[in-house]
């Protein structure tokens, strides 16, 4: 026989055998039994995918050749696990994969790049929808909307409009863009945040007001609302739209769709919020059922009556192999209770059937089956997923047909749920809740072509709409009126009305107009800036009253002072106020311009702190009184010229400085020159700041007849005039820019040289100095200016200021710089210093209050090392944020922490024990005890909460947030306290062995200040609760820790775990709890502690001598002060020089960090005023009379702290006006002040303060001085 059929008749046979020999094709399942996953089914649904493989394997017409087996794995819901364990089964030869669980999109990539067919049961991520390899049987979250769409479509609704929370993003944009597709319209679109996020960041959408803005910018553009969110969130819209009355005449309907399978039980959710129908006995209001008519719920269809069998199947399938999860011992106890198993189960079941089906239909369209062609089939993603979308539909174990899109996605099965008269009754514990309707299913969507087909279940099950009828997607007429005929009558009617108003307004600004103008002459004609004469006290006439200030105190022998002796300013008061008045006298009547006159209106108008302010004038006919702002120090040119006067470079800088803001406001923002700047023109306030004055009117001042002042005063006032004005006889009256720039530059010579305007220039009189400034240089001289090389010795005659000042006094005046450029220039000149010159003459008056210093340092050294003590003591019973924020008098606002970690514990047979011993021993062991742990916890980042009996509460991870330590810092002290414990023998039961119970929780708190009088910081949340539920359903000499917590030890290492196994809880259910062993090197380490106080050692250069806490002294050894005497009214200075008292020691470190740390303290020790026992006063209420007594002694002596009275005054209520008015005995002692009493009496001179609060400070420090020299020599 030819080798051809023979080895055609061996193919045969051996295909034959493979034929008749059935294929183990190995199927992955991947769920989450444990994790962090909310609502994960892996301990629920599992048994289902056994119970389907065993369905298919016993059907001999469903894969005769082929036997599935099951692998399956725990994901705990983690994408980075799933696909490791994905990548195994796939190299382990897994033919086909069911799940995962929640998570799905990059698994079913990692599945595509081999092919492998991928179908979900629970998994709702649309991204996976676009992969050729994956199906599933959950329909995902935007699938929905196709229901949504076919319920308006059903009701003619093609306008609405959509609210969505934040978290159903997807879902909104999908519900829109197949809107779009079907032609339908949204009106209206809004997004608002969920609701618990929103209450727990306290944003302002967790209020009411939120929906109430939400619908009334709505409600105008819509009459459908879709709502996609929480159901809570739903009432609260619901509430709100009831209360605007958008539902009594039934023109509002709200849609709202809900992923979670209808409940009977649980369908009052849809108009109830829980807490109202589960903590009150009450029946239902008439006003819920008619909000209840205007909403229409789409939710996933139920089960069939038939799914509890399926259901009783899969509890069985889950306690057998290979999953042998455990039942709960609630539902093995008593018989009446069974898991439910939700439609999870059902999906998954569905899965492994579709999956078979289109595997056996591809395996029957071969012709030849072998092992290889059964392998290459199975594993084909592309192929089995194309089979199984062909099919488009199938049966589900619910009993429900349900479709898969063209991505092989479930449609799912989605109904109508809506308000119904039904009787109906909830338990809730004691309470019942009872209604005479409730929320329905009224009908169901079917299979159809693009979008679902809506039927009723009943004719009978129509809505009942509020309206009577079934509301409109629009108004008749449009939401605008757009789709009515307009009325002619009415369109006449608002053009009337729009003429008349256009008439109206077109009056009102004429009028405004008008009035306007009239305004402006009357303030022109002297309504703003006439003064009446009778106004002005102290002045009459030509009687000039002088003021106390000079304004010249030049020698009469001074070069430019020759006209005679001093000029006093005439001074009168004005509305309350001191006024200077500058006299201008004519030889016949003068009458006032137009012209000067809103000249005098724009110069009342003026303000500004370097311009003297223009008060107003007196207009009389053969005389003119110009008045303003008096300046008690004088003229510039009075303190140039007066010796007494040191003015040092801080000095300087700040007068310049006043002049160039005076200044460039004039030029720049009032657009005037002024004309006739010069040192005497400059004023000085009380406060040393320089204005400007005497600027414009300069056609009266020229009309004004002059006063016999002399050949020479005439040329000295010239001085400072630039060399084009002297030179034009035609210049302007008012001057120009240029020309102010070269007075300031003579002014500058002047301030820096103090040898007048121009100094040793050789001439004598000032009319030579005027000639050699009016002739013009030739071809290469230098014009005739002040000599510069003079104030190179003067200490602020440096280069730059030099070279500003030779510029502003150039020859030619365009190149002059402005006084922008000007004030540029001369910033060096202000670097370091204040913007006046209070702190100069701060620091001048504070050197006579040197030798108080060093008495101030040492009793400041004794208060910080108290307060410091004292301070750390309450550390001990709160944690230092929250004792700081309580000391310095704030409250403690409730703060929440995502994640902290918790520990409790208690003493096993502790209640036995206490019973068989005195009190006295319960209460030395229980001290002993727990003193050993607070020295052991110190080594920790941790928190003692409170002890309660044998209970211990330790936290970590607040108020002080330490990132993911926390959960290693308790379990490390969990670690040394039950090694200690171990080792630990009781002292009155030395036979006993100690047994401690652990029970450690991670995860959020809520933690604030709870009560006023002893004040205990606490923290609330379920973590609490937890943590405790671990400690009681642990054992003796064991840490029992949560899963969470296990979780958080894996993440940071170092630790090791073993499990414990499923406990129930009371209020948690069966929990997976584990053990907590030992630790590693890698393990958080217990650092060595610190002394709690360390004492200052006088004879070294380091604080040393720590304090044990057994030896602490009481907490308040002192006698008890007023909180209100120690606060930060007065503050210790910074101490300077050295120690004038031998007997003090030189304490560690500088003194300026030590005074810096203690500047809130009192300087001075508790001072008792004996004087101040007797006032006798009365008190409005029971605060007060404490008060009071806190501020006496315990012999009724009145307590001052802080250097200074808070209560009553330490002198008499008598006004003084200087530092000589005040009674001392001593001359000397008047210079020896502390410093801040200094500081405190400056700051009010300077800051225009009356002169009895700011004095009065200066005198109770030069008392207290009398009464700390008596202290120290005493001590002496």
């Amino acid at each position: 026989m030819p080798p051809g059929p023979l080895l055609l008749l061996f193919l045969l046979l051996a295909a034959s055998t493979n034929a008749q020999t059935k294929k183990n094709l190995t199927i992955g399942y991947l769920t989450a039994v444990k994790g962090d996953l909310r609502d994960r089914q892996g301990l629920i649904a599992s048994g289902a995918i056994q119970m389907a493989v065993d369905q298919v394997n016993s059907d001999d017409g469903l894969l005769p050749n082929v036997t599935l087996v099951l692998q399956w794995h725990d994901t705990r819901g983690d994408t980075v696990v799933s696909t490791k364990v994905l990548t195994d089964m796939v190299c382990e030869g897994v033919y086909a994969v069911f799940g995962p669980e929640g998570t799905c999109y990059v698994e079913a990539i990692v599945a595509q790049s081999r092919n492998i067919p991928m179908i979900s049961y629970k998994c709702s991520d649309s991204r996976a929808s676009t992969v050729p390899t994956f199906a599933r049987t959950e329909p995902p979250d935007t699938q929905v909307t196709k229901s949504v769409l076919a319920l308006l479509k059903y009701y003619d609704w093609r306008k609405f409009c959509i609210v969505w929370e934040d978290e159903w993003v997807s879902v909104a944009e999908s519900l829109k863009k197949e809107a779009d597709e079907a032609n339908m319209t949204v009106t209206a679109w809004r997004e608002v945040m969920s609701s618990n996020k929103c209450c727990m960041e306290k944003k302002p959408c967790c209020q009411g007001i939120f929906w109430y803005n939400i619908i009334t910018e709505t409600m105008n553009l819509t009459r459908i609302y879709v709502f996609l969110g929480q159901a809570k969130t739903l009432v609260d819209m619901m509430q709100t739209m009831q209360a605007l009355g958008l539902f009594g005449n039934g023109e509002y309907i709200v849609i709202y769709a809900d992923l979670l399978t209808y409940s009977p039980r649980e369908a009052y959710k849809y108009i109830w919020r829980y807490e109202s129908v589960s903590k009150t006995t009450l029946r239902c209001q008439e006003s819920d059922f008619q909000r209840a008519r205007s909403l229409l719920v789409v939710v996933p269809s139920p089960p069939t009556k038939n799914y509890e069998s399926f259901s009783e199947r899969v509890r069985s399938y889950n306690s057998k192999e290979p999953f042998n999860f455990p039942t709960p011992t609630v539902f093995t106890i008593s018989h009446e209770w069974s898991k439910f198993i939700t439609v999870t189960a059902a999906n998954l079941y569905d899965s492994v059937l579709l999956y078979a089906r289109a595997l056996d239909k591809l395996l029957r369209e071969e012709q030849f089956l072998n092992h290889t062609i059964i392998e290459s089939v199975a594993s084909n993603g592309t192929r089995i997923i194309e089979t199984i979308i062909k099919n488009r539909t199938y049966e589900s174990i619910t009993g429900a047909t349900i479709k898969l899109d063209r991505n092989g996605d479930s449609e799912g099965n989605f109904s109508v749920v809506a308000v119904k008269k039904k009787d109906f009754s909830l338990q809730f514990g004691d309470h019942n809740f009872t209604c005479d309707y409730y929320m329905v299913p009224v009908g169901q969507f079917q299979e159809g072509d693009l979008l679902p087909d809506y039927k009723l279940n009943s004719p009978s099950l129509q809505p009942e709409w509020a309206g009577g009828r079934k509301p409109d997607d629009e108004p008749s007429c449009g939401f605008n009126n757009e789709l009515c005929a307009k009325d002619d009558s009415q369109e006449g009617s608002v053009i009337v009305a729009v003429v008349l108003g256009l008439v109206l307004f077109c009056s009102s600004v004429v009028t405004l107009s008008i009035y306007r103008k009239w305004k402006i002459e009357q303030e022109i004609e002297g309504l703003l800036w006439k003064v009446d004469l009778a106004d002005l006290l102290s002045y009459f006439g030509n009687d000039i009253i002088p003021s106390p200030s000079k304004i010249s105190l030049v020698s009469a022998t001074s070069l430019e002072s020759r006209c005679g002796g001093q000029v006093f300013a005439a001074t009168g008061q004005y509305r309350g106020m001191v006024v200077r008045i500058k006299e201008l006298k004519f030889s016949k009547k003068k009458d006032v311009t137009r012209d000067t006159m809103k000249e005098m209106r724009r110069l009342r108008e003026i303000r500004h702190d370097n311009v003297n302010s223009f008060v107003g004038a007196s207009v009389e006919p053969m005389r003119i009184l110009i008045i303003t702002d008096y300046c008690a120090k004088g003229s510039l040119y009075d303190i140039v010229e007066n010796e007494d006067i040191k003015l040092d470079k801080m000095f300087i800088a700040s007068l310049v400085n006043d002049l160039i803001k005076g200044m460039l406001y004039l030029h720049a923002s009032a657009a005037i020159c002024h004309g006739n700047l010069k040192s005497s023109n400059c004023v000085v306030t009380s406060r040393w700041v320089l204005q400007v004055t005497d600027f414009g009117l300069h056609e009266l001042r020229q009309c004004a007849e002059s006063d016999s002042i002399g050949e020479h005063q005439y040329y000295r006032n010239m001085l400072w005039k630039a060399p084009e004005i002297l030179r034009d006889a035609h210049a302007p009256l008012g001057g120009t820019f240029k020309a102010d720039v070269y007075a300031f530059a003579i002014i500058m010579h002047e301030i820096i040289g103090r040898r007048g305007p121009f100094g040793a220039c050789g001439f004598d009189e000032p009319s030579e100095i005027i000639k050699m400034v009016k002739q013009e240089p030739g071809p290469g001289e230098a014009p005739f200016r002040p000599n510069l090389e003079q104030l190179r010795d003067c200490e602020a005659g440096q280069d730059y200021v030099l070279s500003v000042i030779q510029d502003c006094w150039a020859e030619q005046p365009e190149q002059r710089p402005d006084f922008r450029i000007i004030r540029a220039r001369l910033k060096t000149m202000r670097e370091g210093k204040q913007k006046n010159i209070m702190d100069q003459m701060m620091d001048m008056m504070e050197k006579y209050a040197n030798n108080l210093e060093d008495l101030v340092n040492q009793r400041t050294l004794e208060v910080y090392e108290e307060k410091r003590k004292t301070e750390d003591l309450l550390h001990r019973m709160l944690p230092a944020p929250v004792a700081a924020r309580l000391t310095r008098g704030f409250g403690v606002e409730p703060e929440s922490f995502d994640l902290v970690t918790i520990y409790f514990s208690d003493i096993v047979g502790f209640t036995q024990m206490s019973a068989e011993s005195t009190p006295l021993q319960v209460v030395n062991f229980l001290n002993d005890l727990y003193t050993l742990f607070d020295k052991i916890i110190k080594g920790y980042d941790v928190y003692k909460v409170e002890t309660i009996g044998d209970a211990y509460m330790v936290v970590s991870g607040l108020p002080i947030r330490n990132g993911n330590r926390h959960v290693g810092e308790i379990a490390s002290m969990s670690l040394d306290l039950l090694a200690a414990v171990k080792n630990y023998q009781i002292a009155h039961r030395p036979n006993d062995t100690l047994k401690l119970r652990i029970g450690i929780h991670t995860g959020p708190v809520v933690a604030g200040v709870v009560g006023l009088t002893m004040p205990r910081y606490c923290l609330f949340g379920d973590t609490v609760n937890t943590a405790s539920r671990m400690e009681s359903n642990g054992l003796p000499l064991k840490i029992h820790i949560s899963p969470q917590c296990r979780h958080a030890l894996l993440k940071i290492g170092g630790y090791t775990m073993e499990e414990r196994g499923l406990v129930s809880m009371k209020g948690k259910g069966e929990v997976l709890t584990y053990w907590l062993t030992g630790a590693s090197d890698e393990a958080i380490q217990r650092r060595e502690t610190e002394p709690i106080f360390a004492q200052c050692d006088k004879s070294q250069d380091a604080v040393t001598l720590p304090v044990d806490l057994d030896e602490l002294p009481p907490l308040f050894c002192r006698p008890r002060r007023s909180p209100k005497l120690m606060g930060d009214r007065r503050h210790s200075s910074v101490p300077r020089g050295n120690s004038v008292d031998k007997g003090v020691p030189d304490f560690p470190g500088p003194l300026r960090r030590l005074v810096r740390e203690a500047r809130s303290l009192d300087p001075f020790p508790d001072k008792r005023l004996d004087k101040l026992s007797s006032n006798k006063r009365s008190y409005h209420s029971l605060q007060e009379n404490n008060m009071h007594a806190l501020c006496n002694g315990p012999n009724g002596e009145r307590v001052m702290g802080n250097g200074a009275l808070v209560c009553d005054p330490l002198l008499d209520t008598k006004r003084w006006h200087s530092l000589e008015d005040m009674p001392l005995e001593n001359v000397h002692i008047k210079k020896i002040i502390t410093r801040s009493s200094i500081r405190s009496w400056l700051f009010g001179i300077f800051h225009a303060n009356s002169f009895r609060n700011s004095d009065a400070s200066l005198r109770k420090a030069t008392c207290n001085y009398t009464d700390l020299q008596a202290e120290k020599e005493s001590i002496v």
